[in-house]
């Protein structure tokens, strides 16, 4: 599934929460640390929830005159539960990436 820019929609969402992440880790020391040590405890931090509980997070820190490529998955036919959910519209990840950790989503009516 590709948006009309031709992106696949999880692609831009996980590149949206790497940026919110990487940014906060810039500017927090405390949130850094957390990051590395517990990454599904700073996602909980950050956007007041971990939206993708079942998948292992690895987080890697560059030392000065390293560089980190990280290739996808060889096999990306098949997506973990977790993500099937999020695709299926089971939970808007969106929702988490929109707002920042201070910002409260509008309020809906009844």
């Amino acid at each position: 599934m590709t948006s009309q820019a031709g992106v696949d929609p999880l692609l831009q969402l996980r590149r949206q929460a790497e940026a919110a992440l990487v940014d906060r880790a810039q500017s927090d020391a405390a949130f850094r640390a957390l990051l590395v040590k517990d990454p599904h405890a700073a996602l909980r931090t950050l956007f007041g929830t971990d939206p993708i509980p079942g998948i292992v997070l690895k987080v890697v820190e560059e030392q000065p005159g390293e560089m980190t490529l990280v290739l996808p998955a060889a096999d990306q036919s098949e997506l973990p539960d977790d993500l099937l959910d999020l695709a299926s519209g089971g939970t808007s990840f969106s929702a988490f990436i929109l707002y920042g950790p201070n910002d409260a989503p509008p309020k809906q009516k009844k």
